[in-house]
């Protein structure tokens, strides 16, 4: 299959080196971004040369870009590839499945995340438990075009909901343009699901996730370490980068009718659940509003 790139930047990179290592696709053309020339991909004078030439296009722009895009790229009846989050909100998300499905085209969101060799491990592990309590701290720069503190956080969201389905309560201690703290109500009185993300200029990507299940067992992922009941896991180097993972499911989809590895429908209610945290009062905001600030 024939590919282009929309915004080859960081994440664009990424996305022309799976490309090339896929042996069914081909990366023949990109549109915009700084790291063009050093990966010797043609560039497209504009969106209608780039969707002429392809068979799919793997969108890797600024977040607030991904929806139009994704449009474009459906009406002029092509596959996508779309790093997260595919749109604003979860109405928008909806209505972009839905256009994949009339146009008999596949709309592939990435979440990397989850195919992490901590992700893979905690999934199978929390299978056969119930978690009880948890916490997700995580902390990074900022995402260019971010929708909002909530949505730039997608992918820390769906680690959540991996391990214990998507959060139907939730509450808010504190949102700004740069933090997002809050908890998920969880598993009966007392319990909770903490969460607490960072993105700013001056921070380190690191992910810390600790989960306790109703056995009294403990998991633990401290970036790229992971503890299960107090003892290391080693995990198995994998024969593939994450992106790379991604790009077989994709393709694999679109030839073959493979499943996705994120549903659909999770890739919406994770977008509602970031609808929501940007939209219910905080309680630092309730205090100000109380206080008459």
């Amino acid at each position: 299959m024939r590919w282009g790139v929309i915004g080859v930047g960081r994440a664009g990179s990424a996305r022309v080196r799976a490309l090339r290592e896929d042996p069914r696709a081909e990366v023949v053309m990109g549109y915009r971004g700084s790291a063009l020339a050093e990966l010797e991909l043609p560039e497209a004078e504009s969106l209608e040369q780039l969707f002429e030439a392809v068979d799919a296009v793997a969108i890797c722009s600024p977040d607030d870009t991904h929806a139009p895009y994704v449009e474009g790229a459906l009406g002029a009846g092509l596959h996508v590839l779309c790093e997260f989050p595919l749109a604003p909100n979860a109405l928008v998300a909806r209505r972009l499945f839905r256009l994949a499905r009339e146009a008999g085209r596949v709309l592939h969101v990435e979440h990397i995340e989850l195919l992490s060799g901590s992700a893979r491990y905690l999934r199978g592990h929390a299978a056969l438990r119930t978690v009880e309590k948890g916490a997700l701290r995580f902390r990074g720069g900022p995402r260019r075009g971010g929708i909002s503190i909530a949505h730039s956080n997608v992918a820390r969201l769906h680690r959540l909901a991996d391990l214990v389905g998507t959060p139907r309560r939730l509450h808010v201690e504190e949102r700004t343009e740069e933090q997002l703290r809050g908890h998920f109500p969880w598993a009966g009185e007392g319990n909770q699901l903490d969460y607490d993300f960072v993105l700013a200029a001056d921070q380190q990507r690191r992910t810390e996730l600790s989960v306790v299940f109703t056995d009294g067992t403990m998991a633990a992922q401290f970036g790229r370490h992971l503890l299960v009941g107090g003892a290391p896991v080693e995990l198995p180097k994998p024969q593939r980068g994450l992106f790379a993972q991604d790009q077989l499911n994709a393709t694999a989809r679109i030839l073959d009718g493979a499943l996705p590895y994120v549903t659909e429908e999770r890739i919406v209610e994770v977008l509602q659940l970031a609808d929501r945290l940007m939209a219910v009062e905080s309680e630092a905001e309730r205090l100000r509003r109380e206080a008459g600030v």
